[in-house]
C-alpha cells in the first residue's frame, strides 16, 4: 500500500503543472473521456422510470415487496431509494442484461455497488460484482457498454478514488486500466508510460481488498 502510495504521489509531481489539476470543487461524476456519457444516481427517485425494474428486483429476491419503511438499509424495501437499474447491452431488453446500482449502507454494506446481471437460459446470472460506483458508460461494438467504475481506498488517512475502465470480453466485464486518480484537492491522469505498472499495482488491490467480485 505504501508502496502504491509512493508511486502516485511521484507521478503527480513528475506531471506538476502538464496533466495534474487542481480540484476548487469536486465534480463526482466527471466522465474520464469526452465518448463516455456521464452517471449520477442519487437514489432520490420516488419512483422507478420503468415498472418492470421492480419486477427484475423481486426476481433477484434482493428486497422485501411488503417493505415500506425507506429507512430500514437491512431489509430493504423494493424501492428506487436503494436500488437503480441502468441498461448494459445496446441490442437486447433490459431484462436480459442489466447494471444494478445499490445505495451504500444497504445490507450492511458501507459502499456502494455494481453488479453486473445477464439472463441464461431464463435465469439471471450474476456475472459480475464490484464495491464502486459506476459514474459513465459508452456504447460499443461488442453491445455491451464500457463503464467508468469509481472505487474508494484509504491511504494513511486520505481518500483516495481510482476512476477504472471496464470492457466485457464475451462473457463478464474485464479490468483494463486506471483512467483517473484523485484526493480531495487534486486529479491526476496517468502518463501513457506509467499506466500499465500503475493500473496493475491498483488492480492488485481492488482485488485483494474484494472490491472487484
Amino acid at each position: 500500500m505504501k508502496t502504491l502510495l509512493f508511486t502516485i504521489f511521484l507521478l503527480a509531481l513528475a506531471s506538476c503543472g502538464e496533466d495534474s489539476e487542481p480540484i476548487k470543487k469536486r465534480r463526482t461524476n466527471e466522465p474520464s473521456s469526452e465518448n463516455f456519457q456521464g452517471i449520477e444516481t442519487l437514489f432520490n427517485e420516488s419512483e422507478f422510470p420503468d415498472p418492470n425494474h421492480v419486477k427484475l428486483l423481486k426476481e433477484l429476491k434482493i428486497c422485501s415487496e411488503f417493505q415500506k419503511d425507506t429507512a430500514n438499509y437491512l431489509e430493504p424495501a423494493c424501492s428506487p431509494r436503494f436500488f437503480r437499474i441502468l441498461p448494459m447491452k445496446d441490442d437486447a431488453k433490459e431484462d436480459q442484461a442489466f447494471l444494478l446500482q445499490i445505495k451504500s449502507k444497504v445490507g450492511g454494506i458501507k459502499l456502494r455497488r455494481t453488479i453486473a446481471f445477464v439472463r441464461e437460459r431464463g435465469e439471471l446470472v450474476k456475472v459480475n460484482t464490484f464495491i464502486a460506483n459506476l459514474i459513465a458508460t459508452r456504447p460499443s461494438t461488442s453491445h455491451y457498454n464500457d463503464l467508468i467504475l469509481r472505487f474508494n481506498d484509504n491511504i494513511e488517512g486520505e481518500i483516495i478514488f481510482y476512476n477504472c475502465l471496464f470492457t466485457w470480453d464475451g462473457k463478464r466485464y474485464k479490468f483494463r486500466s486506471v483512467e483517473l486518480i484523485e484526493g480531495a484537492t487534486w486529479r491526476q491522469r496517468l502518463k501513457p508510460e506509467f499506466k500499465d505498472s500503475v493500473s496493475n499495482d491498483i488492480y492488485t488491490i481492488l482485488k485483494k481488498n474484494e472490491m472487484i467480485l
